[in-house]
């Protein structure tokens, strides 16, 4: 009697999947048919469950059939034989972790039952939720970002990408009616999507939970129309992250060409198709000096990071005057102007490789205070021309800016330029009525 109840649990948590894609179903549930019950259900939960330590610990390009092997102690062959491919055990452990991470959010929603919701409540709210899912959640906040990454060079990815954001768009949904936010609800979504990205990179645990909590109180200011509290802590992170500027070896000209190239590649494609192979024919260099270079992947890995750290910080000095202008007398032009410029931004592939693998590898904790918190210099100039000379924006609107747009691009990066436009410009009326609102009540 346990034996059919364990096979019964085995094959229901297999049914969802069934529905979302029939043909790897069908394959798992055969397998485990076919197999004694224990053994057949720990090595599916070990598959399952050794892709997402890998996630967290390496990454999609660090995967291999091998390392799942070794990791489980089963057999390479057993894969095959439950899944069919390594792209199917990576898109069922992304199917397991979308699941997990619905359980999640309903836990998230079943302790609000019973509280009287309100705007001025919600900061705590969003703070609380952003730290709980970066931190104690890390696992599968990994794996959403690798799906992320997975989706943009495989479109086979595209259903459990689109599930992950139909997740959070519910998710929010609610908790924007129950706080009475509802029109609020695409500027709340777009900010976590991007907060809860960067707070996964850690540096100082205290100063990034105190700073996260102003964020928290501006994104609510931002919502109710009331004035932006000071933001000492996001202030004094900045400053830090100025002093504590990690230096950059120098390089010849070849090393920086090779440095360039990399980082060129890992935006085009990933880490996972990087090879000295690769940099060697797109910089015209034989693969001999790229390889007596940087010998190791590994190093190359590296040089590419650099490269692109090193393009993060030259947009965060860039001039204030390359910005379009915005007329702020005609809301139209300033939404239409934003649109343009978020359709025509470039994927967001790179940055969001070096992000996680900040997030991932404790070796580059020295770039996560500027990456976190150098953020926002170009759309500062961008946010004032819209809310004019009124009041000044400090720093934490700044970044509050920036992650409403970097979500965009990111989110938006694989669907079609004329449903993208359309959708952009939607969000951009939201969040400048708020803005116009806040603006013209001070």
């Amino acid at each position: 009697m346990a034996k059919n109840t364990q096979r019964k649990r085995v094959c229901g948590s297999i049914a969802a999947m069934r529905s979302a894609s029939p043909s790897v179903g069908r394959k798992i549930v055969t397998a485990l048919m076919n197999c004694p019950e224990s053994v057949a259900e720990s090595s599916y939960d070990r598959f399952v469950s050794a892709v997402m330590e890998q996630w967290e610990t390496q990454g999609t390009a660090g995967i291999s059939a091998r390392q799942i092997s070794v990791a489980t102690g089963v057999p390479v062959s057993s894969i095959y034989h439950y899944f069919g491919s390594m792209e199917q055990l990576l898109d069922v452990s992304q199917k397991a972790a979308l699941a997990s991470a619905k359980g999640w959010c309903d836990e998230q929603l079943q302790q609000l039952a019973g509280f009287a919701g309100a705007p001025d409540a919600f900061p705590g709210f969003f703070a609380q939720i952003v730290d709980g899912w970066a931190h104690e959640q890390r696992r599968l906040a990994f794996a959403w970002r690798e799906c992320q990454l997975l989706a943009l060079r495989n479109a086979s990815f595209g259903e459990v990408s689109k599930g992950w954001d139909n997740l959070w768009a519910g998710f929010w949904s609610e908790v924007a009616r129950i706080f009475g936010l509802g029109r609020g609800r695409i500027v709340i979504e777009r900010v976590f999507e991007n907060e809860s990205f960067l707070h996964m990179i850690r540096w100082r645990r205290m100063i990034d939970r105190a700073a996260l909590d102003e964020t928290a109180r501006a994104l609510g200011a931002w919502l109710s129309g009331s004035p932006t509290p000071a933001a000492p802590w996001r202030e004094f992170a900045r400053e830090e992250a100025i002093r504590s500027m990690p230096s950059l070896p120098e390089r010849d000209e070849t090393a920086a060409r090779i440095v360039a190239v990399a980082a060129e590649l890992i935006g085009i494609s990933g880490v996972a198709r990087l090879t000295h192979r690769a940099v060697a024919e797109r910089a015209g260099l034989t693969l001999g000096t790229v390889s007596h270079k940087f010998r190791t992947k590994s190093a190359l890995i590296e040089a590419a990071f650099e490269g692109i750290y090193t393009a993060n910080l030259e947009r965060i000095h860039g001039k204030p005057s390359s910005l379009p202008a915005f007329d702020t007398r005609n809301p139209q032009a300033v939404r239409d102007s934003l649109t343009d410029m978020i359709c025509r931004g470039a994927s967001s592939r790179g940055g969001d490789e070096l992000f996680v693998a900040v997030a991932r590898d404790p070796s580059l904790s020295p770039f996560g205070a500027q990456l976190r918190y150098l953020r926002g210099r170009s759309s500062r100039g961008v946010l004032q021309a819209i809310v004019g000379a009124g009041r000044e924006i400090g720093t934490v609107e700044a970044a509050l800016f920036s992650s409403f747009s970097a979500s965009q691009i990111r989110v938006y990066a694989n669907m079609a330029p004329d449903l993208v436009e359309a959708r952009v410009r939607e969000e951009w009326d939201v969040l400048l009525g708020f803005l116009m609102a806040a603006s013209g009540a001070r």
